[in-house]
């Protein structure tokens, strides 16, 4: 089968705090810490093969190329990649996928060959503390589609049943299946915004604001969320023209150019000094926009802390402090139902995240989207391994 393959350097820095275990296997948990000199191809090479009990086959049909596969191959000074996630080189990236399934194992009685089907990322073990607890994506023994074991984009991806959720209800609503599978591809990062606002976060009560900053998938996927439960007015804080207005389309009732306007002036005089009662923070720039946060957030407000960002913030917590505010770190998407629940917005057509895409590619053009994304001006790019 083809398939993208990433490589890279294992050099961890002197700084950098890794176990003898790690060390051993060349698996990092930050990948900027250990990881330098990537390089990306693509390969043809064996089938995932046969299914084990528990697992499924799954013919890709779409991936979402996230800020986080761009990290991949954005470097420093010294060559480090960006990426403040785990990683294990090499390794097939790509982690926003749904497919069809081909092949599925004797145990498996939940699904069935021929259905379509979005995956989960992150797999984790059930057995640890961390899960024991109801933390899923803290697992302590957590390994990740696209990062540390092969992901989405290759044509064919062996998983365990019990990380895909079928898309059933969504090809009702679509009725065809080339929409359905590129829909369900942004199962998962709209299901990373559900897990920090609702899940972790715990949402907000229906008539408050919530302003999110950044406009790229996590941030249009939190516009899209803040609409259907009800938000009376939602702000997006984004530079860029083009996701501004994707941010309109999928539900902002408000868009903000910080580089031309205060973003805390305009929320709280439409607030009527009153603030956000949630402030989304997915631009991965926390060091820009910190500031903003504290201003916009409103007394009781919560801060959920979606976007990725391996650099250091100044927070002010006085002024958290005053608010009686709250901060959700957040990353992750898995258990609480994250993925039906979302996939039940979708079908319902209360969250149209169709809108968000922009451009799609084949499998031999992703590194031609890459360059497109580290622009930061579209929507969602989709990569297609069947075309």
């Amino acid at each position: 089968m083809k398939a993208v393959v990433l490589e890279a350097e294992w050099a961890p820095r002197a700084s950098a705090r890794i176990s003898d275990r790690d060390a051993e296997r060349q698996w990092a948990r930050i990948a900027s810490d250990a990881y330098r000199n990537p390089s990306v191809d693509l390969r043809t090479i064996a089938d995932p093969g046969e299914p084990g009990p528990t697992e499924v086959v799954v013919e890709v049909g779409a991936c979402g190329l996230c800020g986080s596969d761009v990290h991949m191959f954005e470097t420093d000074d010294e060559g480090y990649m960006l990426l403040p996630y785990h990683l294990k080189a090499p390794v097939i990236t790509g982690h926003e996928f749904a497919g069809k399934i081909v092949a599925a194992g004797k145990d498996v009685t939940e699904l069935r060959v021929g259905g379509l089907v979005a995956v989960e990322e992150i797999q984790w073990c059930g057995n640890c503390r961390e899960c024991r607890g109801g933390y899923w994506n803290q697992c302590r023994n957590i390994e990740d589609l696209g990062f540390t074991v092969n992901g989405g984009f290759a044509q064919y991806v062996k998983v365990d049943a019990r990380f895909c959720w079928p898309l059933d209800a969504v090809l009702d609503r679509y009725g065809d299946e080339e929409t359905t599978l590129e829909v369900g591809a942004l199962t998962e990062p709209t299901s990373v915004a559900y897990e920090g606002m609702f899940t972790r976060g715990g949402g907000f009560k229906p008539g408050g604001a919530v302003t999110v900053f950044g406009g790229g998938p996590i941030g249009l996927a939190s516009v899209a969320l803040a609409q259907a439960a009800g938000a009376s007015k939602i702000f997006i804080v984004e530079p860029i023209a083009e996701r501004r207005e994707l941010a309109l389309e999928l539900g902002a009732t408000h868009a903000i150019d910080p580089i031309n306007e205060d973003a805390a002036d305009a929320v709280l005089t439409e607030t009527r000094g009153n603030g956000s009662a949630m402030v989304v923070e997915a631009s991965g720039n926390t060091k820009a926009v910190m500031r903003g946060v504290e201003d916009t957030l409103g007394v009781g407000g919560k801060v959920i802390v979606a976007g990725m960002d391996a650099n250091a913030a100044q927070i002010n917590l006085i002024n958290i402090q005053l608010k009686a505010g709250s901060f959700y770190g957040t990353v992750g998407h898995s258990g609480t139902w994250d993925f039906p629940n979302v996939i039940n917005l979708m079908a319902a057509g209360r969250i149209n995240m169709e809108h968000a895409i922009t451009r799609r590619f084949p499998l031999a053009g992703l590194v031609d989207a890459i360059d497109e994304t580290k622009q930061r001006g579209n929507g969602k790019i989709l990569v297609k391994p069947q075309l």
